[in-house]
């Protein structure tokens, strides 16, 4: 098991069997975050239900589990994905005791509970994601996620091309996309080596990050790069780009959108151009950033109220309905919101 907080782990559920997977993998997951025995079967047993219920009601489901860091305590995320036919009484769904998958009637009501933060979007006949996440039990109550992100390798490699970080500033945020170039070990490596000079110190812009990983990554096969760093007090978005990750930022109705500016090139092989540019955004305005291992194709206005929804349900239905399937896939949602 290949596990990182960067990555995601993604078990399809086709069949019956794959329940037991899922039970089984988030058991692993809850270990890697230190969680007691209580808390973990708590994970597990919202997997179980979840997992139950795609592969009775759901078509082409699929569940994601991502390590998470909540200040000093480590945390689990489960996600849940499908492709339709939706939920037709999302209230009665929410009850304790309701369950119509043979399970111990757990219900999303109980799952809610169970999580320290919980959140569904569902339409039909496109389908639903739900995120639940779990903490230590001594985790304090936070305001709402800034962000999530889902990253996921193609389909038979162990280790995934791209990568994502996000860092918290004095005044703001910061967050990177890379598309390690191709897939596989190599593209893995140069997308380390990206994460690892954003690591290193806090630059003073997005210019001086992608110099120097251009720096760093030379005895790579080098990346596509996207960095974006946000200023809280000023409204502001500096944000320069590399090769095709497409960055936009979205109004809180998500009717409204501006495209972010990238150049051809490849970060650690060779750059053309490299600018950033200033754009002013209102408070609860949502940044998405995406590889190209997802489609552009994709409109936030067609999901009613999608951009209110929590950041990483967010994240979940873009991966559901743009993912092209040939490459690694990324994306990484925040929401800019003054302190």
């Amino acid at each position: 098991m290949n596990l990182s907080r960067q990555c995601s782990l993604s078990i399809a559920i086709d069949d019956r069997s794959a329940i037991g997977e899922a039970r089984r993998t988030s058991a692993k997951v809850a270990e890697a975050a230190h969680f007691g025995e209580s808390r973990s079967s708590d994970v597990q047993l919202i997997v179980t239900e979840l997992a139950t219920n795609l592969f009775v009601h759901a078509k082409q489901g699929e569940i994601l589990l991502q390590l998470l860091s909540n200040g000093p305590h480590s945390g689990v995320e489960i996600i849940a994905i499908d492709h339709g036919p939706g939920i037709a009484d999302l209230q009665s769904c929410m009850g304790d005791g309701y369950s119509k998958a043979g399970t111990r009637g757990c219900g999303l009501g109980a799952i809610k509970r169970l999580s320290n933060e919980f959140d569904i979007y569902s339409t039909r006949p496109e389908g639903t994601v739900i995120v639940s996440r779990i903490f230590s039990q001594n985790s304090p109550a936070e305001a709402p996620r800034l962000f999530g992100a889902i990253n996921v390798p193609l389909s038979g490699e162990r280790e995934s091309g791209d990568a994502w970080q996000f860092m918290r500033l004095k005044n703001g945020l910061a967050a990177v996309v890379i598309d390690g170039l191709g897939h596989g070990p190599l593209a893995a490596l140069a997308a380390a080596e990206a994460v690892n000079t954003f690591n290193d110190r806090e630059f003073d812009n997005p210019t001086a990050y992608l110099e120097a990983a251009h720096n760093a990554m030379r005895s790579t096969r080098g990346a596509a790069i996207a960095v974006a760093q946000a200023d809280f007090n000023r409204h502001t978005l500096d944000y320069a780009g590399i090769g095709n990750i497409s960055g936009s930022i979205f109004d809180r109705s998500g009717a409204k959108s501006r495209s972010l500016v990238s150049y051809e090139g490849i970060v650690g092989s060779k750059i053309r151009k490299l600018q950033q540019f200033e754009y002013q955004w209102m408070n609860g305005d949502v940044l998405i950033m995406h590889s190209d291992g997802l489609a552009e194709r994709w409109k936030l206005a067609n999901y009613p109220g999608l951009v209110q929804a929590d950041v990483s349900v967010i994240a979940g239905v873009l991966y559901r309905d743009a993912k092209r399937g040939s490459d690694d896939a990324t994306v990484f949602v925040a929401r800019l919101t003054e302190n």
